[in-house]
């Protein structure tokens, strides 16, 4: 309370010198503790420009003290930086005028009231500062302008133009990218109505009732194209949009419109139209041009109304004029009279709606040729659900003929094969066939000899004549056989017993077993193993596996060479032939040794094995084959059992 009374003394000590009619010091503590009791700083300046007081808030706020009244303004620091002090101080005590001043000091902002401090009768005799403490509301206006700013530094950087129009659709403002688009500057385009800009184009009536509408809240702009808009880069195509603005406040509305240049995608757009046009009609005729390389038509069927569409490439291939209408009576006329059943059972089932559909049936032409014809579709439903055909049809007559020449030269090559393999079993062939014969020679000698010497003994002359007869038999047989195994012959599946063919087979090699040294093993079956195949072609398979493992154990030890043929039923209903040695393998050439040509033999064709596999595979089967371990290899195939029907 002392320093307060003493802070409060020293400000207003001299008071009573500037009031020179001498006011009572009751007077005078009145008036010191009004002052004292304002918030705003006040500084009381003599007409010699020194400090003649000072209020308790501004010795707080401007660091004033005791000391400094009867000082020069100019020598007291706080009061030294207000600009043009003693001007304004010497204005106001001479002419009465109040000025006021912007201050800052250190962080804070004042604005400065300076007014002449006068006597009773009128005369000024000093200068009365009011510091009015203006900081916060500096800061926000400063914060303001910042945001201002800073919201048009935004607004700028927006590539597409924006452009802010009153309620009476006059320009107010826009960022530097309108201004640019249309070659303009602020001044000129302020408070010009906007159908003014880019030579009037926007002078739309639809337009300017939905910027009403917005200006009235009615409801938000449907962007507007605009055609031909003249601007700084010529005429452009641009799209108005526009969205109405508020505020808080305020209550006129303003108009925000965007534009949108859309000039070159309008020009890519128009572009790729004719390129896609183009395009389409290349393709079209690409289309077509392969259509008629590959013989193939494509077709559209509507179940519910049987309209047909054809390509050109179908009428081609039936031989129809272009200008006919595609119906079932007009395919029907091109259909092959033995085929006519199938093809009426293609329609129903397509009708019947069971998906898709891959038939193949015959055409007989006009004059008399055959063309066969493959058939596909796929199935589609419309919105309504209604069904739908989209296919294609290939005259695939070359095809069929190539396939069928391919098999006869595959069936050739096999009855070559045969022989081949016949040659290398000649020495077999003679014991064979010399067996009988020998046994044959020796009975009829035996019989000259007992005719001979006339002791005829009829049992032994019958027995003899029985072997002979019995040798005869067995002699022909075997030719039988290797006559049936070399002829030619369209290819014949009959149920048989494959242990019987192995049997059959092996008889043929036995010779060449017994010549090599080689230890047969046994592995049959103990039931019948019933399959669907031609006897001579398996035959021939089984001979060929055979005689290929024989000479692959010629170089190995006699104790290893052993060859094994094994066979039993196998899930799912498949039989397995298994023929296996002891040989030198096949090493890093297991995938190659089905290759045709291919061959490990010096005077081998390479053609054996893929002629075996051809003729396993065309019975459903397969062929292939393993490593034997430590030793050989084995070649396995399988035969569907029969009963099964072929793939």
């Amino acid at each position: 309370m002392m320093a307060h009374s003493a802070t409060l003394n020293g400000g207003w000590t001299n008071f009573q010198r500037v009031n020179d009619d001498g006011p009572a010091d009751t007077a005078a503590a009145e008036l010191i503790n009004i002052l004292d009791s304002v918030e705003v700083p006040i500084v009381v300046v003599r007409s010699d420009l020194t400090v003649a007081c000072f209020n308790r808030v501004a010795s707080g706020l401007l660091g004033l003290s005791p000391f400094d009244v009867d000082r020069a303004s100019r020598d007291v620091p706080v009061l030294a930086g207000l600009p043009r002090l003693e001007q304004h101080c010497r204005q106001a005590i001479t002419d009465g005028v109040e000025s006021r001043v912007d201050f800052q000091d250190g962080g804070m902002w004042f604005v400065v009231r300076i007014s002449p401090y006068t006597k009773r009768n009128g005369r000024a005799v000093g200068a009365v500062l009011t510091f009015t403490n203006v900081t916060a509301f500096r800061a926000s206006v400063d914060q303001a302008i910042y945001e201002r700013e800073v919201t048009k530094a935004i607004v700028n950087t927006v590539a597409s133009p924006l452009v802010v129009l009153s309620a009476d659709q006059r320009i107010q403002t826009g960022n530097r990218a309108f201004y640019a688009m249309f070659g303009v500057s602020r001044e000129e385009t302020q408070g010009v109505p906007f159908y003014e800009i880019g030579n009037g184009a926007f002078e739309l009536t639809p337009l300017r009732r939905q910027l009403s509408d917005i200006s009235a809240g009615s409801h938000a702009l449907q962007p507007v194209e605009v055609d031909f808009v003249v601007t700084a880069k010529g005429q452009r195509t641009l799209v108005i949009d526009a969205y109405p603005v508020s505020l808080p406040g305020h209550p006129e509305r303003r108009i925000l419109v965007t534009i949108q240049d859309i000039t070159e995608r309008k020009q890519a757009e128009a572009a790729k139209d004719l390129r896609s046009a183009e395009e389409l009609r290349r393709s079209e005729a690409f289309l077509a041009e392969a259509q008629r390389l590959s013989l193939t038509g494509s077709f559209s069927w509507r179940i519910a109304t049987d309209e047909i569409v054809w390509s050109e490439q179908l009428y081609r291939i039936f031989e129809f004029d272009r200008d006919l209408t595609v119906t079932f009576e007009l395919i029907e006329t091109r259909v092959h009279p033995e085929d006519n059943a199938i093809f009426k059972n293609m329609i129903a089932s397509a009708r019947s709606a069971k998906g898709d559909f891959d038939y193949g049936y015959r055409l007989q032409m006009p004059d008399h040729s055959v063309k066969y014809l493959h058939v596909i579709a796929h199935g589609t439903r419309d919105k309504s659900g209604r069904l739908e055909y989209i296919g294609a049809a290939q005259d695939v007559t070359q095809r069929h003929l190539a396939e069928a020449a391919l098999a006869t030269a595959r069936s050739e090559m096999a009855r070559v094969a045969r022989v081949t393999s016949l040659g290398e079993l000649a020495a077999s062939i003679a014991h064979e066939v010399n067996q009988p014969l020998t046994a044959v020679t020796n009975n009829g000698h035996a019989c000259q000899r007992l005719l001979a010497k006339g002791s005829l003994e009829p049992e032994v002359l019958r027995r003899a004549l029985e072997e002979i007869v019995a040798d005869g038999t067995r002699a022909s047989a075997v030719i039988a056989r290797i006559r049936a195994f070399i002829m030619k012959g369209p290819t014949e599946k009959t149920e048989l017993d494959v242990n019987v063919v192995i049997q059959e087979v092996m008889e043929l090699a036995g010779r060449e077993i017994q010549k090599n040294s080689v230890l047969l093993e046994y592995r049959l079956a103990e039931t019948p193993l019933h399959a669907l195949a031609d006897r001579v072609q398996l035959q021939q398979v089984l001979l060929n596996l055979i005689m290929n493992a024989i000479e692959a154990m010629t170089g190995a030890p006699d104790q290893r060479r052993v060859l094994r043929v094994e066979s039993k039923a196998v899930d799912p209903g498949e039989v397995l032939v298994a023929v296996s040695d002891s040989g030198t393998g096949f090493g890093s050439e297991a995938d190659r040794i089905f290759v045709p040509f291919f061959t490990t033999k010096a005077t081998g064709m390479g053609m054996g094995l893929s002629i075996c596999r051809s003729i396993i595979e065309d019975h459903g089967g397969r062929l292939w084959a393993t490593p034997n371990l430590p030793h050989g290899a084995v070649l396995s195939f399988t035969l569907p059992q029969a009963g099964r029907s072929l793939a």
